[in-house]
């Protein structure tokens, strides 16, 4: 079967159907290259052995082991162009002899009878082929020189792009190719040194641009591990410029790699779940623009339900959360309406990953009705206003106090704790009302009536809008609340309902902590004893604050 490119520029890739699949075989239309992610133990190399070794199309298929030997002959003879070509695509260098019978060859020879497993080395088979290109081209062109009788433009040999490439890649370096020898030196004029001199990523960039464009005409590129031994910043420039140079060609990458990955912009993406006796687990990945590329990536490469929290891999979420569900994949992605937006956007893809997704969020300002609402679509709000409340709960004080060795002074920190807090609360009550009350008023914007027609109509729909916000009610309501908490210090009320981000730093002080804009030792101290081994006393004080998170398993 061929690769078929039609007006649009779609090829047809012939895969194993999945699992789930009754077809044995699946094919997948791609416009650009593909890219096959799945975590170690996923079967990437052996799916790659059976699209070079097994697939319809095998015949077009050149394939780049991840395991390579990246030793360089010291020099290098050359041969027919037939046989270099037989002798580093097929392993075996005879030239009069059918392509079914070559095919035959490529496991047994090229791969010695282990495709998933073999060590490649065949450096010398490639600079042979490059070398007999060179020489066979440069033949051709002296020959045509002479029956013409006039200089022609000399023809760009494999050699000579590899040099283009390569000295675009590292600017500072210089690729001289000799008879039968590759050395390089410094732009400035250093010292010449021999290719086998060269560093790993020298090697392997000259390596992997050779063995592309080696390919057949119209081939498939196999390549596993295409970032190994390079520089992040060259993976995807190298690969641009490669698939540049061979646009012919269709390049199927194996990664682990999400960083490449999603390097690669217009690839058709391919998620490997699991391999299980010659057969795989693999899904399509779908174009989503309600979770970005990478994002959905690591999720789906996660074996563990995911759990979307605020923040990111720095913040206090995301190291709590971490902590205290360890069943979970944690995974941070901004503010609450990220965390929203990415559980229910990800939930509607249960059918192509079966893996279960929740988030937690801070309950701001919140009603218990918001917060059922959200609970019912597998997102949690915590019992506090915000995240930072929680290392302020009664039973996480105790437990930072009774470590100090402080246990007789437990009750006495504690209050000063609760005094501290409600003291700002009283103090900041009229803030902390009106911030209330305009996140009820932003609330009822929502029932704003857009279907309305014509002008009169959404005058209309305004108008009902506006009246059915009672500022004073709301506002009078609001302000008995909090003063009800403060006048019966009700603590576990107070953290729910009040936001305040510089009580930490003054609680620390309390606790005996010096506490300076940069650092929050109380905060250091708590998080030192949750990474503790001795931990279990600290983690279930915060487990009793998650009264919200009942239906989460920590």
């Amino acid at each position: 079967m061929q690769t078929d490119t039609n007006l649009l520029g779609t090829r047809s890739l012939t895969l194993p159907s999945p699992i789930s699949n009754s077809q044995p075989l699946t094919e997948v239309q791609v416009k650009s290259s593909v890219v096959i992610v799945g975590a170690n133990g996923s079967g990437k190399t052996r799916f790659g052995a059976w699209v070079d070794s097994e697939s319809p199309q095998k015949s077009l298929v050149h394939r780049i082991g991840a395991q390579k030997s990246l030793s360089i002959p010291e020099y290098c003879p050359t041969s027919s162009i037939d046989a270099a070509e037989n002798n580093l695509r097929y392993g075996f260098s005879k030239h009069n002899i059918t392509p079914e019978q070559l095919e035959n060859f490529k496991i047994g020879s090229r791969w010695q009878s282990k495709p998933s497993t073999f060590l490649q080395s065949d450096y010398d088979k490639l600079l042979t082929y490059l070398f007999t290109e060179e020489f066979d081209k440069s033949t051709k062109y002296r020959q045509q020189s002479r029956i013409t009788g006039q200089p022609e433009i000399p023809p760009e040999t494999k050699l000579d792009i590899i040099k283009r490439i390569w000295e675009f890649l590292l600017p500072h370096r210089e690729l001289i190719i000799g008879a039968g020898k590759i050395e390089a030196r410094l732009k400035d004029g250093g010292t010449l040194y021999h290719a086998s001199e060269m560093s790993d990523g020298e090697r392997v960039i000259f390596y992997l641009i050779g063995q592309c464009l080696a390919a057949k005409e119209n081939g498939i590129l196999v390549i596993d591990e295409p970032e190994l031994h390079l520089h992040r910043a060259l993976q995807s420039r190298l690969w641009d410029a490669v698939e540049a140079e061979r646009p012919d060609c269709l390049f199927v990458y194996l990664t682990h790699n999400l960083d490449f990955a999603v390097t690669r912009v217009s690839a058709t993406k391919i998620w490997l779940k699991s391999y299980n006796s010659n057969q795989w687990e693999w899904h399509l990945i779908p174009e989503n623009e309600d979770i970005p590329e990478r994002l959905l990536l690591e999720i789906l490469g996660s074996r563990k339900p995911i759990l979307f929290v605020e923040g990111d891999i720095n913040s206090l979420e995301y190291f709590l959360f971490s902590h205290l569900f360890k069943n979970f994949t944690v995974t941070p992605c901004g503010g609450y309406e990220q965390v929203i937006h990415s559980t229910c956007s990800f939930l509607k893809l249960k059918n192509l990953h079966n893996i279960e997704c929740k988030g937690i969020i801070d309950r701001d300002f919140r009603t218990d009705e918001q917060v059922q609402y959200l609970k019912q679509r597998d997102i949690f709000c915590l019992d506090v206003s915000e995240i930072e409340n929680l290392f302020l709960s009664e039973d996480v004080l105790r437990t930072v106090a009774t470590d100090l060795n402080r246990p007789e002074d437990a009750n006495s920190l504690v209050e000063q704790t609760q005094k501290l807090v409600f003291t700002h609360m009283e103090r900041e009550k009229e803030r902390l009302v009106s911030a209330i009350v305009a996140a009820r008023i932003e609330e009822n914007f929502l029932k704003f009536n857009a279907k309305a027609l014509g002008e009169l109509e959404l005058v209309k729909a305004l108008n009902d809008m506006v009246r059915s916000i009672d500022i004073p009610s709301l506002y009078a309501e609001t302000n008995n609340l909090v003063d009800s908490i403060i006048v019966n210090h009700n603590y576990p009320a107070a953290l729910r309902l009040y936001n305040n981000k510089g009580l930490l730093p003054q609680a620390s002080s309390i606790f005996g902590f010096k506490t300076n804009k940069d650092s929050n030792e109380l905060i250091n101290y708590i998080k030192r004893l949750v990474k503790s081994k001795k931990n279990k006393m600290i983690i279930e004080a915060f487990q009793k604050s998650f009264s919200e998170l009942a239906d989460l398993t920590f």
